[in-house]
């Protein structure tokens, strides 16, 4: 049985992020698109409803709604959520904005034409993967498309959450699984599981899906320990469009 136990009402996502004065500038409403997504859009048929799977305070659902698709936001962060929805109105976009934990999605069947999700679907358990996984086959319609992206295990990241694990620093609740509740970690959401996937895993995970692009989509870079990688898994999947369930 897995010891490990994270009280959501404790600390519910990123709620204790987006109240504070410290969003990171990459997630702000303001910023920039993942470039995954300004890609993955133009598969999307136009004026398509859109769910974002961990909207946090926007980004995503200000983009999709600045070119015309129709616009929805879940978030397990109410301050979050109120964020992504301040932002739309200032620019005359409609977003149906939900606080909900992301496994238990509060929108009938076949809702969605597309959905997406970024750094988001890895702050689980992997059963939660499997069970949120489950809920956005369920609420796209069929032939629907997804964009996720879940972090690997051919980065510096993996690797320096293995050798803290080793030290005794950090906490590998399962397999792959870190949490990091030091009170001076220099990562903000460290106290929440980070799941890590390498191809075999990824695929598994995604096997309810037609997946049409996976890439590891990785950078080098120099740390005071020399060259390494960084970055994430990314993939376009669809639902089957044979799959009337």
């Amino acid at each position: 049985m897995n010891p490990y136990k994270f009280n959501p009402n404790e600390r519910a996502g990123w709620e204790q992020i987006w109240k504070g004065n410290n969003i990171p500038p990459r997630f702000q409403s303001d910023a920039a698109p993942n470039h995954a997504v300004i890609e993955w859009v133009e598969t999307i048929p136009p004026g398509g409803v859109v769910l974002d799977i961990g909207c946090g305070v926007g980004r995503h659902v200000l983009y999709l709604g600045k070119h015309g698709f129709q616009v929805a936001g879940v978030d397990i962060s109410p301050s979050g959520v109120k964020m992504a929805q301040a932002a739309c109105v200032k620019q005359g976009i409609v977003l149906d904005g939900q606080v909900s934990d992301m496994a238990t999605l509060p929108w009938p069947d076949k809702s969605f034409e597309a959905a997406l999700s970024t750094s988001t679907i890895h702050h689980q358990l992997r059963a939660g993967m499997v069970q949120t996984l489950a809920e956005v086959w369920r609420v796209l319609i069929p032939g629907g498309m997804f964009l996720v992206d879940l972090l690997n295990t051919d980065t510096i990241t993996y690797q320096a959450s293995r050798e803290l694990v080793m030290a005794g620093q950090i906490m590998e609740v399962e397999p792959n699984t870190f949490v990091d509740e030091r009170p001076d970690t220099a990562d903000p959401d460290g106290f929440l599981p980070h799941h890590f996937c390498d191809e075999a895993d990824i695929r598994d995970l995604l096997c309810g899906f037609e997946v049409l692009r996976l890439w590891a989509d990785l950078h080098r870079v120099e740390t005071e320990h020399g060259f390494g990688k960084v970055g994430k898994w990314a993939a376009w999947v669809r639902k089957p469009l044979n799959n009337n369930k």
